[in-house]
């Protein structure tokens, strides 16, 4: 096989590869299309209410390369050369029951935004 057809074939799987992941990280509603960093009240209007939530409190820890910025962060750590801010994240998990006909979506809200979405089995 020539060099040029087996870069071509490798960029045709990464494309594939990515678009795959992609659309796992979306949610169809009717024609809208609910995607991660979108705000709950998107989700809520497209999608309707879910058939089951949960939420909880989470401590996050979150890393930066410098000194993170005092106007937005009063209190920071450095740990192991890295910079870091422990924030308590309100989340969230919203479950989409569509039937048997569908699979069970999961979706992930973080302070008020969607940052995961799963899909699991067939619905009941």
């Amino acid at each position: 096989m020539n060099p040029a057809r087996a870069a071509f074939l490798m960029l045709a799987a990464l494309l594939l590869l990515s678009a795959s992941e992609a659309a796992a990280a979306a949610l169809r509603c009717g024609a809208r299309l609910i995607t991660e960093g979108d705000p709950r009240e998107k989700l809520l209007k497209e999608c309707g209410p879910p058939s089951d939530v949960s939420s909880w409190q989470e401590e996050l820890w979150e890393e930066f390369d410098g000194p993170p910025s005092p106007r937005l962060h009063r209190e920071f750590e450095r740990r192991r050369g890295v910079y870091g801010v422990r924030r308590i994240v309100q989340v969230e998990q919203w479950t989409y029951n569509w039937g048997p006909s569908r699979f069970i979506d999961v979706v992930r809200i973080e302070d008020g935004f969607v940052r995961r979405i799963q899909s699991g089995g067939y619905g009941h």
